[in-house]
């Protein structure tokens, strides 16, 4: 509970900060250093999941990310000129392995001199387990890390080293 009011708390900073961002580029668009507003408009969408009135955002990342750059622009680079901030904003670009739900043993007992047998298992809901890429050897069929169905890519965005809505993942 804790963590969702302090992700809404900073979702709701990062509207502001855009809202306002928007307004001044609107009013000042030729002192803006970033290549597009579809482009600075992805700080502001992508902590949201990309809602509605967001999909020229969306477009304008993932053309980023097809053309080799980083997910995101500089933050500096959408800001106006002398406009002097407050917030630090950031993110954080990687890939996740997506790990399908499984039932793992969650305790065993000793049955025999060396055989040990569960007794309790777990179901583990399906994640991602970020940092990781999924390898699948075909011959063996070992998925690593173990469960792993496939990668994807994620980004956080943080504003003053703080979590800004949900990780955003796409294949």
């Amino acid at each position: 509970m804790k963590r969702s009011i302090k992700t809404m708390k900073n979702a709701a900073k990062a509207v502001v900060l855009m809202a306002l961002f928007g307004v001044t580029t609107s009013m000042f668009s030729p002192s803006v250093q970033a290549a597009s507003e579809d482009e600075c408009a992805i700080w502001l969408c992508l902590p949201g999941g990309f809602p509605s009135g967001c999909g020229g955002a969306k477009s304008a990342m993932l053309k980023r990310v097809k053309k080799g750059k980083s997910p995101l622009p500089d933050f500096v680079s959408c800001a106006v000129k002398g406009d002097s901030g407050g917030s630090s904003m950031t993110y954080d670009y990687n890939y996740a392995a997506a790990i399908q739900e499984q039932r793992v043993c969650k305790r065993t007992e000793r049955r025999g001199r060396d055989n040990y047998q569960c007794v309790e298992w777990e179901t583990v809901p399906a994640h991602y387990k970020k940092g990781e890429v999924c390898r699948i050897n075909n011959r063996t069929g070992t998925h690593t890390p173990r469960g792993c169905t496939s990668t994807y890519r994620y980004v956080d965005v943080f504003i003053d080293g703080a979590l800004a809505g949900d990780t955003y993942f796409w294949r």
